[in-house]
């Protein structure tokens, strides 16, 4: 696979790295922290440059490109640790995109596009499983009962939830503006808004069935996985710069043998994050993603964020344990995003559950050949 970025998606790159480090500084972050919500004005931005439009195509307002395209922008916004619900608005529209049918369900696409609209998955009940949805959409067309952990759900316009209908698990839209729907913020290791939400008599539209809930975790869990990786490279790029400018002895640390090595490991640790991220991605554009290959990618991202953070707080030493360090962003957020869509174990049990399986390798080199590189 090559993983060299198009001519297009280094330009979103650059543009957005530019945007970030001219307008949006870390102690801006941090004021979006102690509010509560998210970073308003950045959405804003996003919506008047249309990098939201990314992924869509051009009949509905988008800019015809591709989840890699969004994947490149995801990653540099996670390198910057903003607040914003822009994964979770674009997992939602794009598996609503991609499954849904009605008039509501295209209009809301097109303003999930446009910025317009913040839409938010509500999954998890109590067991904390994907695969225990016990919640159900009753006969009068309206939904009872709770979902946890539902990130942005007190600043999303719409829910997407994940509920069962005459016996089968599908999705579902509410209105957040609903009187049956309740948001109570709960804390989040990552300060990211989050929300125990009750649907008390919401009304449903109903969406889409049994495989797009499945689509719609297997692409939150791939793009989860890039936010694991802007975390784990802006970590280890932090590091990389203070053991080189770090003086102790008569000469940089990063001149020390034991120290190049963990910058070493950390750096191929990244490296392999990257290719199964983007070739999780790339695969979900494809058509030939697995349960099994993107719990693989989103395993290994959510291990290298984790340890990579970790093993830079202890290269930096003492400034390291300082909150007000701006390292601290990446080891919360990556540490929640590292949670998110499926912990490693939680994801390494999946891939557990089909080593028996018979892999299929047709389906990939056809569309390898169909679309070389990440174009």
């Amino acid at each position: 696979m090559n993983l060299a970025l198009s001519e297009t998606q280094q330009l979103v790159r650059d543009a957005v790295r530019d945007y970030l480090a001219r307008e949006v500084s870390f102690d801006r972050v941090r004021e979006v922290e102690r509010s509560g919500g998210f970073d308003r004005e950045l959405w804003r931005d996003l919506q008047r440059q249309d990098w939201m439009g990314l992924p869509f195509p051009q009949d509905i307002g988008g800019s015809g490109g591709s989840c890699v395209d969004l994947a490149v922008l995801i990653e540099e916004l996670s390198k910057r640790a903003v607040i914003i619900p822009l994964v979770e608005t674009m997992v939602s529209a794009l598996t609503i995109h991609r499954f849904g049918a009605g008039a509501a369900a295209r209009e809301l696409v097109r303003d999930a596009a446009a910025g317009d609209a913040v839409v938010t998955p509500a999954i998890f009940e109590a067991s904390d499983r994907f695969d225990d949805v016990a919640m159900a959409v009753g006969a009068d067309g309206r939904l009872r009962g709770e979902k946890y952990f539902v990130t942005y759900g007190q600043n999303a316009t719409h829910h997407l939830v994940a509920a069962s209908a005459d016996g089968s698990v599908g999705l579902f839209l509410a209105d957040a503006e609903d009187p049956g729907v309740k948001c109570a913020p709960l804390p989040s290791i990552g300060r990211i808004p989050q929300a125990l939400v009750r649907y008390d008599g919401a009304e449903a539209t109903p969406v889409a069935g049994a495989e797009a809930y499945r689509y719609l975790v297997r692409l939150g869990r791939a793009l989860a996985a890039i936010q694991c990786l802007g975390c784990a490279q802006q970590a280890l790029d932090m590091t990389t710069d203070y053991v080189r400018g770090r003086v102790q002895f008569g000469q940089p640390i990063g001149a020390f043998q034991a120290v190049r090595h963990h910058c070493a490991n950390m750096a191929m640790m990244v490296e392999a994050a990257r290719f199964l991220a983007y070739e999780a991605v790339w695969s979900m554009d494809n058509g030939v993603a697995t349960d099994a290959q993107v719990a693989v990618a989103k395993a290994c991202a959510s291990r290298t964020v984790t340890e990579v953070t970790m093993m830079a707080h202890q290269l930096h030493g003492g400034i390291g344990i300082v909150e007000e360090y701006d390292l601290h962003f990446f080891s919360l957020r990556g540490k929640e995003r590292a949670l998110a869509w499926g912990s490693a174990e939680e994801c390494l049990a999946i891939v557990a559950g089909s080593v028996d399986e018979a892999e299929e390798w047709l389906p990939m080199r056809q569309a390898a050949g169909a679309s070389a590189g990440l174009s």
